[in-house]
């Protein structure tokens, strides 16, 4: 892992303040490829019902944005807005915790590409994104 583009992604991760609720947390980075790993230690608020384990997919939406989000922005080391976001839920998430890795397709001058999968503590695919982010700073 880059210790600089870590630096720098753990930066960004801690400082919205929506994240300060949901609390991710970067496990890899690949600055070259354009790979990033974000965990999701789950908690019983993130339920969708307060009597069964699954996850809301609202919050699965929002680690798919983090993590692509996250691709992006280790190459470009500046925020990078969400154009367009799309998710495919498999399978209901549960667990301890959720990890979305995220693979950067295209980086151009002024839009990036990143597919993202999500999978539970168990290994288990649950999601699957695609998000389009602007890649220009300001």
């Amino acid at each position: 892992m880059s210790e600089d583009a870590a630096r720098y992604l753990r930066a960004s991760l801690a400082e919205p303040p929506f994240h300060h609720w949901l609390r991710p947390e970067l496990r890899g980075l690949d600055p070259q490829s354009g790979r990033v790993t974000i965990a999701l230690p789950l908690r019983p608020e993130f339920r969708r019902d307060p009597k069964r384990p699954e996850i809301h997919g609202g919050v699965i939406a929002a680690l798919v944005d983090i993590a692509g989000h996250a691709a992006i922005s280790a190459k470009v080391r500046h925020g990078v807005p969400t154009v367009d976001l799309r998710i495919d839920y498999l399978r209901v998430a549960a667990g301890s915790e959720l990890l979305a890795t995220a693979e950067l397709v295209r980086l151009g001058r002024t839009l990036g590409t990143v597919d993202i999968r999500v999978t539970d503590d168990q290994g288990t695919l649950v999601a699957i994104g695609r998000g389009l982010f602007s890649a220009r700073e300001g």
